[in-house]
């Protein structure tokens, strides 16, 4: 594939991450970089190189991913004879993308609802929902620890396609 065509093939899957990351509640903008970071070669990458990747402002650039640096999904990194800071995607955040954090504030939320729904009829279809919800969100918070136990395990049984821990890496500059 050319470079050309390998540019704008990347454009495009940036822009669907960032759709995909607005519909769970991100910004697109943080999709789109985020995407791009795995895209990118070299991985490592200024906002500048980002911008003019992605066609977007330095300023919207900087603010995803200071989103992104808070989310711990990418790392910034000092380049050397280089101004500025760079970034990359950080390996090993694949809890992340479950949301389990989410999973246990929506699991605290429906459960108040229960609480508040506590003296009202139990067989309304809007309790049940809310009873059906929890059931679900209790298991989710059971599974996804061990889904990632088990992701853990294989990953660190393949040590040769995983990427670099954050004390094992080296500029990619």
């Amino acid at each position: 594939m050319d470079e050309r065509r390998r540019a704008r093939e990347a454009r495009l899957l940036a822009e669907e991450f960032g759709l995909l990351h607005e519909e769970l509640g991100g910004t697109r903008m943080s999709g789109r970089v985020s995407a791009w970071l795995l895209l990118c070669d070299p991985p490592v990458q200024s906002l500048t190189e980002i911008a003019e990747a992605l066609g977007v402002s330095k300023a919207a650039v900087s603010v995803a991913t200071r989103s992104l640096l808070q989310a711990g999904l990418v790392e910034r990194v000092s380049r050397p004879g280089r101004r500025g800071d760079s970034y990359r995607a950080v390996a090993g955040q694949m809890d992340a993308v479950l949301h389990l954090d989410r999973i246990e504030a929506l699991d605290k939320l429906v459960h108040r609802c229960l609480d508040l729904a506590a003296d009202r009829d139990q067989t309304a279809s809007n309790v049940l929902l809310l009873r059906e919800l929890a059931e679900f969100l209790d298991f989710l918070k059971t599974e996804i620890p061990g889904l990632l136990q088990r992701w853990q395990a294989t990953r660190a049984a393949k040590p040769a396609t995983s990427p670099p821990e954050p004390d094992e890496r080296r500029g990619d500059a």
